[in-house]
């Protein structure tokens, strides 16, 4: 949205007319609109419908580092549409962009490389913000009332799973091999008490009252994992005396739960004097560009969801980011003027992260998948998805047909049923499209209506800033 309304600014117009925008619930385009900013899903959607984009002469995706799981569905099915469409072009554009990956997958297709108009971003991990801002670690301040409480959920999530991450025992490796003879001892022993399991709202604080005190002006952008995080850390900064007074800092919030009126004032300039500061999550690190930003702090994290294939069991945890995520992160402070980067992990941890992060494709179920695939006439679903850039384990790939012959949307010979046609329309998960179509039958459609749209948006409420409290 905030892309398509730049766009067609620059060209002089209202938005809808030759430029608009489409995403789920909300869109602006006219009959004469020949450049549209859509979503990976919208466009899916589309290709869904009208299997040979009629009418769409180019096709740009972008930020394709980030292997969403519609993503990579959508390189499958348009690398099987080019050869049918010789005249259409596909452009796939990212700042971190493994692109040998990506070219050799699309049969050696030619890359070129834009110089990036950024200016430097200095990066400052974890022992030197330590040896900068001379903060003290210790086993008790990383931890506070919320952080147990999260630590505990976090643990009794794990607790099932008996082997570690490999990211986690990279990480530890790196940690135990690491001996930082270049620091004071002060900061040695601040690394060697350091949590590598919490988010450390108190070093954040400090780490926000270096900048504030000592820096030049400019915008603060904080990564965060989740609301939660945010919530309790923007409560925690409101107490503050220095960072919670409104005449010397703008606290600001950005995450998916929020209204888009509300989401517009992280881009707008704070008043005189006054230090514009946002606590966000990972949906910041590319899809937005706030363009006064000259600090990051990067706690290193984002949620996402890992599926256990084995046990066919989901979890949403935080988990590390990848060194690409990392970089886009340190970027978004270069964008006016040189800026800063404190990542809140040692040097030595960031070199154990992943290149690129895990695609969603290897680590989500793949029930909804399979069946739009299942949509699309193909015949074999595992042969389909092994066509992918990284193709799943059979076992989730099977645990997914499993699912769908259960709920009657495949037949024992993978085909597609009545039901399994009616649910690949629907614009949610299998089990709640079976919900909507068996309140239907039953004739007690309202109420399932209402429960399946709560179930099927990750949370059907908005959280405006100033009625938080509001009970």
């Amino acid at each position: 949205m905030a892309v398509s309304e730049r766009v067609s600014a620059e060209r002089g117009e209202p938005l809808g007319e030759t430029v608009g925008f489409k995403v789920r619930l909300e869109g602006m385009k006219g009959k004469n609109t020949h450049l549209l900013f859509c979503t990976s899903g919208i466009l899916l959607r589309r290709l869904l419908s009208d299997r040979n984009l009629n009418g769409i002469t180019h096709v740009f995706v972008d930020e394709i580092h980030e292997r969403g799981m519609n993503e990579d569905f959508l390189l499958i099915v348009l690398k099987d549409l080019l050869p049918r469409r010789r005249d259409l072009r596909l452009v796939l554009m990212s700042a971190t962009l493994n692109a040998e990956l990506f070219s050799n997958y699309f049969g050696g297709a030619p890359t070129f490389r834009i110089p990036g108009f950024t200016y430097p971003v200095r990066a400052h991990f974890l022992e030197d913000v330590l040896e900068m801002t001379g903060y003290k670690l210790t086993s008790f301040n990383q931890i506070d009332d919320y952080g147990q409480e999260k630590l505990w959920k976090t643990q009794k999530q794990l607790a099932p799973r008996k082997r570690k991450n490999q990211i986690t025992s990279l990480v530890e490796d790196a940690l135990s091999k690491s001996s930082f003879e270049n620091y004071s001892s002060r900061a040695r022993d601040s690394v060697a008490s350091w949590a590598p399991d919490c988010i450390g709202f108190n070093l954040i604080e400090a780490v926000l009252c270096h900048i504030c005190r000592k820096e030049r002006p400019g915008a603060v952008l904080v990564f965060m994992t989740g609301w939660e995080d945010i919530s309790s850390l923007r409560d925690q900064l409101k107490a503050h005396p220095l960072l919670g007074d409104p005449n010397r800092i703008l606290l600001l919030t950005c995450h998916g739960s929020m209204a888009t009126s509300e989401q517009k004032l992280i881009f707008e300039k704070p008043p005189p004097n006054i230090r514009k500061v946002i606590l966000a999550t990972n949906m910041a690190e590319a899809s937005i560009t706030i363009n006064d930003i000259v600090f990051v702090v990067d706690c290193g994290k984002a949620k996402e969801t890992t599926y256990d294939a084995l046990n066919n069991t989901p979890c949403l945890l935080p988990s590390w980011i990848s060194q690409a995520s990392a970089r886009q992160r340190r970027g978004r402070a270069g964008r006016v003027q040189p800026g800063e980067c404190y990542h809140l992990y040692p040097k030595c941890v960031y070199e154990a992260f992943s290149e690129y992060q895990l695609p969603e494709l290897l680590r989500t179920p793949l029930n909804s998948l399979c069946l739009q695939i299942k949509s699309l006439q193909v015949e074999s679903i595992g042969e389909f998805l092994s066509a992918a850039l990284q193709a799943p384990e059979p076992r989730a790939v099977q645990n997914a047909i499993d699912f769908l012959k259960m709920i009657g949307a495949l037949d024992e010979k993978e085909n597609l049923t009545n039901l399994g046609s009616f649910l690949s329309i629907l614009p949610v998960d299998p089990k709640l499209g079976k919900m909507l179509i068996m309140g239907a039958i039953f004739r007690c459609f309202d109420p399932v209506l209402t429960i399946v749209a709560g179930l099927s948006v990750r949370d059907p409420f908005l959280l405006p800033q100033d009625k938080r409290d509001v009970s």
